[in-house]
């Protein structure tokens, strides 16, 4: 748990004393010595926020002289207690995020009784209104707020940048289709805290911590329907380790396929960076040596639809994660996917670099017509390539023997290793691809070029990144 210096909002809640033993018709009994009699403190808390049961909270009485943790709905019980003042705190990593502290008022537990606590996390317009100074923002009045800190040390990480971008999409008869890119942000103070206000609810985005050179994937995130709504979320950043592709940090866990045989043969893979592993027949999978900080994963598998999961990674502990793949289906209006994938191109760049006339290039409306059932039935119309069997599949190679048979891949721009020459058609199928871009050698974009090698080399956009 991740203990805060920073000032908090104290909570005091409601302690009811009972007799222990007490319901109706029972026959009354005999007060217990009070040098023997003990009392206990049984109690509920609630989360607000997110209208649910706070599980997994450390309850302490009076520093730790008594701990235990609630359970699944929220509840504790504290025995054997000599009868005193009490007061009650509660700990959890949800309330350090929100910068808050549950504690109730000193009272006092009788021999042979029960006082009945109830604690609750305030409610999102309660800790908004205590968070921002302006309550109404140009979008709306949610908020995200959080902490950023050191995932080895656990030390608040002071001046980071924190942003948070979405895309709106507005149809109408008057304007036809206009996608309108947003971007917020914020700076952390001294304790590492942070907060974005005056948001849309109803927003899908990426949040993303950065200080210097180093920074952290572009981390998911939602706010639902509510008409004010409140997400905290506490982002790992290693401030000394810039650029780091590798450390002592690690991530299991299990990828379900929906509806099949074999959960084996599933890519996961550390974006990026070009960490990747595959799944075994349980769907089990490991990835070691990681770097710390708040990263994303992408998990896909032929077929499927594709899951990014955001993971907080540490060597102090290791993540563990379970996915459900679900089979593959896309529908949308025709005309909306072909505005979005225009749009979409633009964003990435593929579009502009189109105009160089430098490399070669398949967008949307070539593959609409090829109608390709895997990757390497795309790459056949590129001249430069030649596609040969192999043992695991197609093999791209060069067909210019310019490279010396380095070939290179990026997958939504992050960079893709094939596990074996050829396994490229089982992790991206063609019905995912929006678009291609291939180079060789002194053509390559800055962007693509790989240090001291000359290679052919294959950006593939889907639309995971190109969103139509």
């Amino acid at each position: 748990m991740i203990k805060q210096l920073r000032p908090r909002l104290a909570v005091a809640m409601i302690a009811v004393a009972t007799r222990l033993g007490a319901q109706v018709g029972a026959a009354p009994t005999a007060p217990a010595s009070s040098s023997t009699a003990k009392g206990q403190i049984v109690g509920v808390v609630v989360d607000s926020l997110n209208r649910a049961y706070l599980s997994g909270a450390d309850i302490v009485i009076e520093g730790g002289r008594a701990a235990v943790q609630t359970d699944s709905l929220g509840r504790f019980k504290i025995d054997s207690l000599a009868p005193g003042l009490y007061q009650v705190g509660v700990f959890h990593a949800r309330l350090d995020t929100l910068g808050i502290t549950l504690l109730t008022q000193p009272f006092r537990v009788g021999a042979d009784s029960a006082s009945i606590v109830l604690l609750a996390v305030p409610s999102a317009v309660t800790l908004i209104r205590r968070s921002c100074r302006i309550q109404t923002g140009p979008y709306g009045e949610s908020a995200v707020i959080g902490q950023v800190i050191d995932p080895e040390n656990l030390k608040p990480v002071a001046r980071a940048e924190i942003s948070i971008a979405w895309i709106e999409i507005e149809v109408s008869k008057e304007s036809g289709f206009r996608r309108s890119p947003h971007l917020l942000r914020d700076s952390t103070d001294d304790s590492g805290a942070f907060r974005i206000c005056g948001l849309p609810n109803s927003l899908q985005a990426t949040l993303q911590a950065r200080r210097g050179s180093a920074v952290t994937g572009e981390i998911p995130i939602s706010l639902g329907d509510r008409p004010i709504e409140l997400l905290a979320r506490t982002v790992l950043l290693s401030p000394g380790e810039s650029g780091a592709t590798s450390g002592n940090a690690a991530v299991t866990g299990t990828v379900i396929l929906e509806n099949a045989r074999t959960n084996a043969g599933t890519r996961v893979e550390l974006v990026g960076t070009d960490i990747v592993t595959g799944t075994d027949e349980n769907g089990e999978f490991s990835l070691r040596k990681l770097p710390s900080g708040s990263k994303v994963l992408l998990v896909r598998h032929v077929g499927f639809a594709a899951e990014t999961i955001p993971v907080d990674l540490s060597s102090r502990e290791e993540k563990r994660v379970k996915v459900k793949l679900s089979r593959f289906v896309e529908m949308m209006d025709p005309v909306l996917v072909k505005a979005r994938r225009t749009a979409g191109l633009d964003k990435v760049g593929f579009n502009q670099r189109r105009k160089t006339g430098l490399g070669f290039y398949i967008g949307p409306e070539q593959l609409a017509n090829a109608r390709p059932r895997v990757l390497s039935d795309i790459l056949r119309q590129v001249p430069s390539l030649r596609v040969s069997y192999g043992v695991h599949g197609d093999v791209i190679s060069s067909a210019r023997g310019m490279t010396s048979g380095c070939m290179q891949y990026y997958l939504d721009d992050a960079p893709y290793v094939e596990f074996r020459p050829g396994d490229v058609n089982r992790f991206v199928t063609a019905s995912e691809v929006r678009a291609v871009e291939v180079y060789h050698g002194p053509e390559t974009p800055a962007q693509y070029a790989r240090a001291g090698a000359t290679c052919t080399t294959i950006v593939i956009w889907t639309r995971w990144k190109v969103r139509g």
